[in-house]
């Protein structure tokens, strides 16, 4: 029977990571089912893929409620049926869960029913939150990975997490397996890793690339800039992007200092965001919390060395000559960090060949499929 994969992939619509792992495996001529629940009308149809395999297809169910966000157990059952009205199991080899507890309890029926082996992915959302404060979860969210055939995490920081989880199962080591997610080949295709050089007589140009919520912590990263400068730093913290709930507070502090921060919008056009970056000289997003968070990869791409969270997305990936983590709730620390990179940024250098063997689509997609039983 040929490999057909069912992904199993509530955020589908949210994210472009399944989109692009989604393609790539589709040029590897390998027939792909793909199940999702959308929230509203608006996610119906977004980030369609145009499959070039016969068979492939994306189902968006809407049977989403509001009440899922608590009764786990009953969304479950209730996604598990929607599931069964639009996909035949008996058609599946394979089944690739895109989170552990929301997708995974999915791919653990179908296993217990019809016999179909799974993969399953643990992002941030299953660490941070299932993992955190959602006890009634554990014992659902070890069965999944004691079932599944192997386990992913997107960074080795990740994996370190999971271990410290209190239901971790024994086995977990032998089974676990990190495989990063790709950058979306325009950035391999302008790779220009050469760091960009500072003048002593101009400032040090900062950049943050992203959305303005919380999680962000973009009001910390502001105040941290904001010590530095009281040090004697010349620095500009240049922001692309906004919408989100710190939006506000993020437009009041540059207001108050226009000549320290610079708010450039939300920007599509990737030739625009590269103008810029090769301009700064540090991207900076201590954020919270990451499952991965690609444009690290996308700065590094460019000459860019990076800041990023101790403990949170590509944490584990780089070494210190890529950039530096932080302690992403301390200011100080923040602060701290940050005047390293800038006493240190000669230092700092990015591996071309590294960037293209571990973020290119197609190598990850074939690392996926490695795992897959025909």
């Amino acid at each position: 029977m040929a490999l057909h994969i069912l992904h199993l992939a509530n955020d589908f619509s949210g994210s472009r990571v399944y989109n692009q792992l989604v393609q790539a495996i589709d040029q590897r001529g390998v027939q792909q089912t793909i199940f999702t629940t959308v929230r509203s009308e608006d996610e119906r149809g977004k980030n369609a893929v145009d499959f070039t395999i016969e068979g492939s297809t994306i189902h968006y169910s809407d049977n989403w409620r509001p009440w899922h966000r608590v009764l786990f157990r009953l969304k479950a059952e209730n996604n598990y049926k929607h599931l069964l009205r639009l996909v035949d199991p008996k058609t599946i080899t394979h089944v690739h869960a895109h989170t552990l507890f929301s997708d995974g309890v999915l791919a653990l029926k179908l296993k217990r029913d019809y016999g179909i082996p799974y993969t399953v992915t643990i992002r941030n959302a299953d660490i941070n939150v299932f993992m955190r404060f959602m006890v009634h979860t554990w014992g659902v969210g070890k069965s999944i990975m004691q079932n599944a055939d192997k386990v992913i995490c997107i960074s080795p920081a990740h994996i370190k997490r999971v271990q410290q989880w209190r239901a971790c199962p024994l086995d977990f080591s032998d089974k676990v397996i990190n495989i990063p997610n790709g950058v979306n080949s325009y950035w391999l295709n302008h790779l220009s890793c050469t760091i960009n050089p500072h003048r002593a007589d101009t400032p040090w140009k900062l950049l943050y690339i992203g959305n303005f919520t919380s999680n962000k912590n973009i009001p910390r990263l502001m105040e941290a800039v904001l010590k530095l400068k009281e040090n004697g730093y010349n620095l500009q913290l240049h922001l692309i992007g906004g919408n989100g709930d710190d939006t506000k507070q993020i437009k009041a502090i540059a207001m108050k200092h226009p000549g320290v921060f610079h708010l450039h919008g939300v920007i599509q056009n990737k030739d625009k965001i590269r103008a810029i970056m090769q301009l700064c000289h540090i991207f900076t997003m201590p954020s919270l919390t990451e499952t991965f968070g690609l444009v690290y990869v996308e700065a590094l791409s460019q000459g860019l060395p990076i800041f990023y969270t101790e403990g949170e997305g590509v944490d584990g990936f780089f070494s210190s000559s890529y950039g530096e983590r932080c302690n992403p709730k301390s200011v100080q620390d923040i602060a701290e960090k940050l005047e390293r990179m800038l006493i240190h940024y000669v230092d700092y250098s990015i591996d071309e060949i590294y960037l293209r063997e571990n973020f290119d689509w197609a190598i990850v997609a074939d690392k996926y499929l490695a795992l897959c039983h025909v």
